[in-house]
This record gives C-alpha cells, sequence and structure tokens, in this order.
C-alpha cells in the first residue's frame, strides 16, 4: 500500500491507539499468521493433528471462479503438503449467516483446488475455520466441528473432505486439549501462558512497532471511512431521484438519512471488532442501545 499523505497520517494517528491493537484484531491476526510456522501451530491444536509443513498461500486473499461470480476474501489461506485447503477467519461480529457464507468459502475454495475437466477425486480436504469471540450456538462449546453424515444412520460418513470447524474463545474448556486451551486463552485475555502462545504476543508487539505496518493499517482505516462517504453519495443520490416524484426535499432527507445510517452502521462494526461493549458504542456514537443492538442483528455485513 502506498503512504498516505501526512495530513492524514496525523489525523489517524490521532484516532488510532496502536498500543490496544490485538491479536483478535483482523489486521493483526492476518500479520501474524502470515508466518507458516505460527499457522502450522494454530492450526495443529486447533484440528488435533500433526500437519508436517504448511505454506500460506496469502492473507486477505481475493476468490472469484468466474467473472459473475461473488467474490470472496478469505482472511489467511494455507495449504499443506498434500494439497489440503485451510481457511482461518478471525470474526469479531456476529451474524447469523455465517453457516451460508462457509458454504460458499468452501465452494470458492474447491473451484480453485481442481481445473475444468479434472477428476473429482482429485479433490483435496477443504477446512473453514472460524475463530469467534462469541458463541454463534449458544451451547457455551469452544469448539463446534461440523462434517457430513448420513442422518439415519450417524456411523456412515459422506467422505466429502469438507470440514467446517466454529471456535467460540468464549466458551467451556471442559474436554479441551491443554495446548488448545492455552491457545483459546490467549485470544480471550490477550495473555500468554504458554511458548507459543507469547511467540504470537511476541510477534504482536513487534508488528505495532512497524511503521510500514502502521502506515498499511491507517490505509485499511480510511478505505473504511471512505465507505461511509460512497454511502452518504448514494443514499443523498437515491434520496434526490425520488424527490423527482415524491418531493425534493423528502429526497434529500431521506438520502441523508440512508448516508447516516451506513455511516452508524461502519462505525458500530468497527468498534464490534475493537472489541467495545454494546453500551461504550452507544455513549460513543450518542445513540440508544436498543439502535446498537438494532443495527448489529439487522444489517448484514459485506467483506
Amino acid at each position: 500500500m502506498g503512504h498516505l499523505p501526512e495530513r492524514e497520517v496525523c489525523y489517524m494517528r490521532r484516532h488510532i491507539d496502536f498500543d490496544k491493537i490485538g491479536i483478535t484484531d483482523d489486521v493483526m491476526f492476518c500479520t501474524v499468521l502470515s508466518n507458516s510456522e505460527d499457522c502450522r501451530e494454530f492450526l495443529q491444536r486447533i484440528l488435533g493433528i500433526e500437519i508436517k509443513e504448511i505454506i500460506v498461500v496469502g492473507t486477505q486473499v481475493s476468490m472469484k471462479s468466474n467473472f459473475h461470480a461473488k467474490g470472496v476474501r478469505l482472511d489467511v489461506y494455507a495449504k499443506d503438503k498434500k494439497g489440503n485447503a485451510y481457511d482461518i477467519e478471525m470474526q469479531t461480529t456476529k451474524m447469523r449467516e455465517l453457516p451460508l457464507r462457509s458454504r460458499y468459502y468452501h465452494s470458492e475454495m474447491d473451484s480453485y483446488q481442481i481445473a475444468a475437466g479434472e477428476k473429482y477425486g482429485n479433490l483435496k480436504y477443504s477446512i473453514v475455520i472460524f475463530v469467534c469471540n462469541f458463541d454463534l450456538f449458544a451451547k457455551n462449546r469452544s469448539v463446534y466441528t461440523f462434517e457430513s453424515i448420513c442422518r439415519e444412520d450417524t456411523e456412515i460418513h459422506l467422505q466429502d473432505k469438507r470440514k467446517t470447524i466454529f471456535i467460540n474463545i468464549n466458551g467451556s474448556r471442559e474436554g479441551v486439549p491443554e495446548e488448545l486451551a492455552h491457545l483459546l486463552d490467549y485470544l480471550k485475555t490477550k495473555n500468554p501462558t504458554d511458548g507459543f502462545t507469547e511467540r504470537l504476543e511476541q510477534r504482536v508487539l513487534e508488528i505495532r512497532r512497524d511503521t510500514e505496518w502502521r502506515d498499511d493499517y491507517m490505509t485499511l482505516e480510511m478505505k473504511m471511512d471512505e465507505k461511509y462517504e460512497q454511502g452518504l453519495k448514494e443514499g443523498l443520490t437515491k434520496g434526490l431521484q425520488q424527490g423527482i416524484a415524491q418531493g425534493i426535499e423528502q429526497g434529500i432527507e431521506q438520502g441523508l438519512e440512508q448516508g447516516y445510517d451506513k455511516h452508524l452502521y461502519v462505525q458500530v462494526q468497527k468498534k464490534l471488532e475493537k472489541g467495545k461493549s454494546i453500551s461504550q458504542i452507544a455513549d460513543e456514537c450518542e445513540e440508544s442501545e436498543d439502535a446498537i443492538c438494532r443495527i448489529i442483528n439487522e444489517k448484514e455485513i459485506d467483506r
């Protein structure tokens, strides 16, 4: 990414406390796991298997199987020596459609595994992992693993080589292997308790001090603000178009409301990703807690 103008850099530095950016920040998470060895150990602890070698294909990887398809951006996309593919997503905003999102991720990953005309037998394992700071299924488990099995006879597995895992860092540690518990506790508290989590935290501290990384981070923040500006513009345009038929004054008012709604939605998303509570967000946005909850429950987030 290119460097920001000095005026914008000064503005962003006043609004971003880099010392508070931890491992669960999406950008930080992707940066830390871009290290193949850290990514390998991370996967081993979650999957409970030994992986001899991992290649991180990329972070924030865009996938689009064809021109007309909806694009998808994977946080951390990796492969092992056998060709099995792994997608690790840091998810700090609760969205009900996550299971459907996982379905689409699997589909796009499969389309990249084999070329047109190849045999389906060449497909390798496709594993999608959501690391969440909430309990999507409200059962207080730390790990939810889904594979395709026969409902009439659960001993029959479809063997479609797809696996989806939802991690709840706040869940019960009962039955959770010790090494995985150390990792989940670190993700929850930011306090390392073993050698691997200490290494991850050291990486976080090093990355925070990297001036180039800070510039890139601020660029991403600026792009989020640009989404607000675009939303305001789109809202005004739509409102003015409706105003031709319904009255110019009403159209402008509706356009401004749509622009403000999109700005509020972007701000709520950013504050949630930084771990702020509903009451804190409501206070900072000068909105009621009910209004903030409505945005969280009703708005869909494009990534």
